[in-house]
């Protein structure tokens, strides 16, 4: 916990002095010098003078020295040896920098400031996916505008009619869902209302309310059809998920391979565009028993965080620990939960993405010694709603709190009274409640007419070779010609699908440890 009483205040004040007891810079016997605090500034300073600046981390960044009269020369690291301003410091290199400025103006007073920012960023990039909901189609009342009426008369082929004709139901609620064979096959009455989302099981073709037919991606009916299987089939009759509040997908097999396996690319003669096949990547990375996770920041409080006291606090050095040291010193991609975004969010719902770059911006805490910092980071996660190239862009979280850095330049995990989680912005509402290192995938969902070897041999990017396809793509069957005279397929009792519980379309995990329904 924080502190929260004048002991422990008493204590937290020793351990600071004996930072900066310890923590002094020197260029010589004879020579002063001036302390500059990383990422603030001195004001009023005069005549030729010796600075130092003290920056915390091992993990390097880029250390800019400015004077508003004279000449910034002599950067010294703590190694001795001479540095170019505003440049990266590297690795290993946390302690005091010295430097001196000469030849301001005669009698003119000068500043000292000093900027220190750190880039993380992953060798390869995590690419933008589509979540791909599991959310059924349905015929519902408008959400504003309607008559508060089911005017739909009947279902049509298999589809389950939930509320009756006539009756009074509320805005948005579902009247007609599709059934197990996962299309909406009912017209839609006037007076009522459609909603489709692409998922894996579609057909080649959806109807709209006005009769419109609309072009619609088919991932695993194209995949059936190369590969002479029923996967669409045992998914529209295994995951489909009837609740309108939660809309489950495949935002962890998504997130997982975009960080693990290479941007897809379909064969040619596939028939498969890129989407599609990363598509198929997500199905067979759902599977959350079949991820090994390595190092990780969990069950970190929802927040939002704010200034002082609050339960986020004790999460700030693991989570950083975790960021600095995998994106930043290993150049890892990492997995997290967001949770919801702005402005309508919800702590509760889960948002699964592949982070790869991150840029914190250091600044000494006034009378806390040189190793307690205040971080400003902004995050970087892929897009999980990417799909045709819409939404084509990163997510950008924005984090500020404070944090202690240890002797040997790690983020200090043993002393949590010293932390504050201040705040959360840009892209997010409230604190994340995961990051983890993702060690080893096993690539098998839940679907078992899908299989690793089969997608591999359509990708280009992760093993295939596009040898076994021919040059033209396959002439795709629709659903009721391709699956004609097959019995139907009901659910089969499996594992329900993990995934995403926001109120409206969003992405899916698992949690780490715990489940996030």
């Amino acid at each position: 916990m924080r502190i929260g009483n004048r002991l422990v205040g008493v204590v937290a004040g020793a351990i600071i002095a004996a930072i900066s007891a310890i923590s002094t810079p020197s260029v010589g016997a004879a020579e002063q010098v001036q302390p500059v605090p990383l990422g603030g500034s001195l004001t009023g300073q005069k005549g030729d003078k010796y600075f130092g600046v003290y920056v915390p981390t091992r993990f390097g960044g880029i250390l800019t020295i400015k004077a508003t009269e004279g000449k910034v020369a002599e950067i010294k690291g703590p190694n001795g040896k001479e540095r170019k301003n505003g440049e990266e410091v590297g690795n290993d290199q946390h302690g005091w920098y010295t430097f001196k400025v000469v030849e301001p103006a005669k009698e003119k007073s000068y500043n000292v400031e000093t900027t220190f920012v750190q880039n993380g960023l992953s060798t390869r990039q995590p690419w933008n996916f589509y979540y791909w909901p599991t959310k059924s189609d349905a015929i519902h009342e408008p959400w504003a505008g309607g008559n508060a009426r089911v005017d739909t008369v009947r279902p049509m082929g298999d589809d389950i009619q939930v509320v009756p004709y006539g009756s009074y139901i509320a805005p948005g609620q579902d009247i007609v869902r599709a059934g197990p064979n996962g299309l909406l096959e009912t017209s839609v009455a006037p007076g009522d209302d459609s909603t489709w989302f692409p998922n894996l099981y579609d057909d080649l073709t959806w109807i709209g309310k006005d009769g419109t037919v609309y072009s619609t991606p088919s991932p695993m009916l194209k995949y059936d059809q190369i590969f002479r299987s029923s996967a669409r089939n045992w998914e529209a009759a295994n995951s489909q998920n009837q609740d309108i509040q939660r809309w489950p997908g495949h935002c962890l097999g998504g997130a997982v391979a975009s960080i693990l396996m290479n941007e897809p690319n379909p064969a040619p003669g596939s028939g498969m565009t890129k989407d599609e096949l990363k598509a198929l990547w997500a199905e067979l990375g759902e599977n959350h028993y079949n991820h090994r996770i390595g190092d990780y920041a969990t069950d970190i409080p929802a927040g939002p965080p704010h200034p002082g006291s609050d339960p986020c606090d004790r999460s700030v050095s693991r989570f950083h620990a975790v960021l600095e040291q995998h994106i930043r010193g290993q150049r890892q991609n990492l997995l997290g939960n967001l949770r919801g975004f702005p402005p309508r969010g919800t702590m509760n719902e889960v948002w699964n993405h592949g982070i790869g770059k991150f840029n914190a911006t250091y600044h000494a805490v006034p009378g806390k010694g040189e190793r307690s910092i205040l971080l400003q980071v902004e995050l970087y996660a892929n897009s999980g709603s990417s799909l045709n190239g819409d939404d084509d862009k990163p997510r950008i979280c924005k984090y500020e709190y404070i944090l202690v850095y240890g002797l040997d330049g790690k983020v200090d995990e043993t002393n949590p009274a010293l932390t504050d989680w201040i705040s959360v912005g840009g892209e997010a509402m409230f604190a994340p409640l995961n990051l983890l290192e993702v060690v080893e995938s096993k690539w098998q969902g839940h679907n078992p007419y899908m299989t690793e070897a089969n997608v591999r041999s359509i990708d280009l990017a992760n093993g295939g070779s596009g040898r076994m396809l021919a040059s033209a793509a396959p002439a795709f069957r629709p659903v009721g010609s391709y699956e004609a005279g097959r019995g139907p397929m009901f659910a089969n009792g499996g594992p329900a699908r993990e995934g995403n519980t926001p109120s409206g379309p969003g992405r899916g995990f698992f949690g780490m440890f715990r489940r996030s329904r």
